[in-house]
This record gives structure tokens, C-alpha cells and sequence, in this order.
């Protein structure tokens, strides 16, 4: 008995299907990143107070960082002689920048800069509310690690407020959160937090989803030369469907180039299922 030719149709059509090779399903990506947060001081002096880029380059660079947040940059400001000091930070660390002016200063610019060893997709400067304090301002890069697919990941350099008490570093925090609000990429919140890990600054952004890496020993990260403040830290918080997580994170062991720590950590970047 001959069949109806859409049912022969239908028989050839499973039989090809059948055929075809089962595929296995996508492997999740797993990288890890190196992060480096380091307050310049003033545009850039060691702990003596001299001015010395040449050190500071030296420094950041034995680290071999893939993104770099750094606070109190200045850009072409008389205390630096004119100098752009994320621009030349970049280049002597191979790396590409975008810098985040919080207030006109001394003929330049002062404010925060963020690097990456990776192509920068997309940049902005987030202008941090004022309470009673100097302006503030954090600088956001989204970056396209070289991962199969790519995958982005999103660094913010912050320098919030140092006054008294932490009212502006929680008003800081509040305008931080709101700008990074409808940000779907995973975030790393980098920098000079001037608040301290049990504070009510740092609650406010664990609220917000934000978990601090910790580093390994002493904490302390401030003053450089006998550390015993924890203000600078690594925050993560996930993206859609991307998790980080801190793969260790410690404080730098060096008094000299700046009044501030450097502070490192290593951020493994994992796709979930």
C-alpha cells in the first residue's frame, strides 16, 4: 500500500532530523580579571609629599592589572605642571582610559579616571550629589572582555565625600545607586569609599546588591605609612546572567608612592546557567 505523500514527507523529514548531529550544549565562560584601585593623592604624590608619576606607573604597573580605578586624578591643573595625568598614566600602562571631572580646579580638572587593557564600549561620568562637601563624581567604563562570546563587564571608579561625618558619603551612595539603577551588565565599584566596611554607606549599597571583596590580612589600606583605616574597597554586583566573584583580594605593601594603599583584587567573571 502506497502512502499519502505528506506522510512520506513527514517520514523523510524525521529521518533527517534523526541524522543530524546532537550538538553539545554552550559551556559556561569563566575569566578572571586583575582590578587595581589606588588613590593618586593630589594628582599624584608619594607619601613624602613629592610629586613622582615615574614612581606610581611603577607600582600599578608590577601589579599587571586588566582594569584600573584611580582616584584624585588631575587633569592639566597647575600642581601638575599641566600634565593629563590619566592620559599619561595610560600610556605608560599600555591601556586606554575615560576620566570623570567632579570639579574645575587649579586652571584643570580634578576628579577620577578608570583604565582598561580591553576595548572600552561605552563611558560616562556619574556627577555624585553634594551634601556640604567638595563635588564628586565616579567614572563609569563598560569593557568587552575577549571571551568566546564576549562578555562586558562594567568598572566604576569612586571617590566619595571625606567629611566629619558620613552624611555626604551616604547621599554619595544613594545618587550612585540611582544612576546605576537600570545598568544590566555586571558592575565593579572600585575606589576611596572614605567609609568603613560595618558603616552605614556600605549598607546601603549591600542593600543594593553590591557584596565587598575581602582582603586577605590587614585590611587597613590608609594611612599608607602605618595603614589602620579600611576605606578603599572592591564592591561586585551581578549582571544578567553573569555572576562575579572575588578570587582574592589584598592590600598592596607599599608606603611610598601615595598616602593610600593600593588595593587589588582578582575577579572571576562566570556566565551562569
Amino acid at each position: 500500500m502506497r502512502l499519502p505523500r505528506r506522510r512520506r514527507c513527514l517520514q523523510l523529514l524525521s529521518l533527517c532530523l534523526l541524522s543530524l548531529p546532537v550538538l553539545p550544549a554552550a559551556e559556561p565562560v569563566e575569566t578572571e580579571l586583575n582590578i587595581v584601585s589606588f588613590n593618586l593623592r593630589n594628582g599624584g604624590r608619594r607619601f613624602d609629599g613629592q610629586y613622582d608619576h615615574a614612581l606610581q606607573h611603577r607600582v600599578i604597573g608590577a601589579l599587571k592589572p586588566d582594569l584600573v580605578a584611580l582616584q584624585e586624578a588631575d587633569r592639566k591643573t597647575t600642581r601638575v605642571q599641566g600634565l593629563d595625568v590619566p592620559a599619561d598614566f595610560a600610556k605608560a600602562l599600555g591601556m586606554t582610559f575615560a576620566y570623570g571631572a567632579a570639579m574645575p580646579f587649579a586652571g584643570g580638572e580634578y576628579g577620577t579616571a578608570a583604565l582598561s587593557r580591553f576595548p572600552i564600549a561605552a563611558s560616562r561620568t556619574i556627577a555624585l550629589p553634594v551634601k556640604g562637601g567638595e563635588p564628586r563624581a565616579a567614572t563609569l567604563i563598560t569593557v568587552t572582555l575577549a571571551t568566546v562570546p564576549p562578555a562586558e563587564v562594567t568598572l566604576v571608579s569612586v571617590h566619595f565625600d571625606s567629611g566629619a561625618d558620613d552624611a555626604a558619603c551616604r547621599e554619595n551612595a544613594r545618587g550612585l545607586i540611582a544612576a546605576l539603577k537600570e545598568t544590566t551588565t555586571p558592575v565593579i565599584l572600585a575606589g576611596d569609599f572614605n567609609d568603613r566596611p560595618d558603616s552605614a554607606t556600605l549598607a546601603l549599597l549591600a542593600e543594593a546588591g553590591f557584596r565587598r571583596c575581602v582582603p586577605e590580612g590587614d585590611a587597613g589600606s590608609y594611612p599608607a605609612d602605618q595603614p589602620r583605616v579600611v576605606i578603599d574597597h572592591v564592591l561586585l554586583r551581578d549582571g544578567a546572567g553573569v555572576r562575579l566573584e572575588d578570587a582574592g583580594t589584598k592590600v598592596v605593601p607599599n608606603a611610598e608612592a601615595s598616602d593610600h594603599r593600593p588595593l587589588q583584587s582578582r575577579v572571576r567573571v562566570k556566565t551562569q546557567d
